[in-house]
């Protein structure tokens, strides 16, 4: 599978995951150009060869144990460093699992832009993402699953790797907040009562919870509520409406038309493409 950068502006919304392995040859030099980004995440690790990434003004190489990880409707410029050269990598774009977001805060060369070294940490997590490419591909029923979780098992790798987690990331005052999210999802979530709650002007709450999880109180409650919505379609028979108001939608064509913007698909179909796969 090759990820074609010149015509691929966005990832299939209706895939939670999307990944291949690269291989510059003579008549193919890998190069993702994306000015708008993507709205899923894009993860790229470099297996061999010297790759690049451009960003706010700047190049940084790509070298064998490199990560580069792209957040969503981040401008992408990457690719390989040498026309005639050589760049082998493993791509992913993903959705996250709600309680990856801690693990997606690495070392930013741009807004959006993040890169880490695997270092001795390179092999393993090389296995995991190629167990991931693998999975990702076979029509089974369990595959997105499986794909999903060698992707979880990279990421805990290269959270062994982070430079970053010496460093107080996310505010334990946010945490906290965090959980009360999770605690009460079905019920309507006010930001200022969120900050108050957690002793926290509502100011000051957003500017240290877009520091440690990159993105606003907002957002992070519709991409929980729709990601738990998610779940519970592949593993319930409840009707879209009694799902929505579990997690917090009480018009269930609102939830639609937010779960179709992030999935690709209406909530129907989206759990009848997850029946057909068997």
């Amino acid at each position: 599978m090759t990820d074609a950068p010149a015509t691929f502006s966005h990832a299939p919304e209706a895939l939670p995951i999307l990944a291949g392995l690269q291989s510059q040859t003579p008549e193919f030099a890998p190069h993702g150009l994306r000015p708008a980004g993507t709205r899923d995440w894009l993860l790229v690790m470099t297996l061999a060869g010297k790759g690049h990434v451009r960003a706010a003004g700047q190049v940084w190489p790509l070298t064998a144990g490199d990560l580069l990880l792209f957040a969503p409707d981040t401008p992408q410029d990457y690719g390989a460093a040498e026309p005639q050269g050589q760049w082998d990598n493993i791509w992913a774009h993903f959705r996250p699992r709600p309680h990856w977001i801690p693990w997606l805060v690495w070392p930013q060369r741009a807004r959006g832009v993040m890169m880490l070294a695997a270092g001795a940490a390179t092999a393993a997590i090389a296995a995991d993402l190629r167990r991931m490419v693998e999975v990702s591909t076979i029509p089974q029923r369990l595959r997105d699953d499986l794909a999903m979780n060698a992707l979880e098992r990279a990421l805990i790798g290269c959270d062994g790797v982070n430079p970053l987690l010496d460093a107080p990331l996310i505010d334990p005052r946010i945490r906290r907040a965090l959980d009360l999210i999770g605690e009460g999802l079905a019920q309507p979530v006010q930001i200022d009562h969120l900050a108050r709650a957690v002793g926290l002007s509502r100011s000051r709450f957003g500017v240290l919870f877009a520091r440690g999880l990159n993105m606003s109180p907002q957002v992070y409650v519709e991409f929980l509520r729709l990601g738990r919505a998610a779940q519970m379609l592949m593993i319930s028979t409840w009707s879209v409406g009694h799902i929505a108001e579990q997690v917090g939608f009480p018009d269930p064509y609102y939830f639609s038309t937010r779960f179709h913007a992030r999935y690709g698909l209406p909530p129907t179909a989206y759990r009848a493409r997850g029946a057909r796969v068997a």
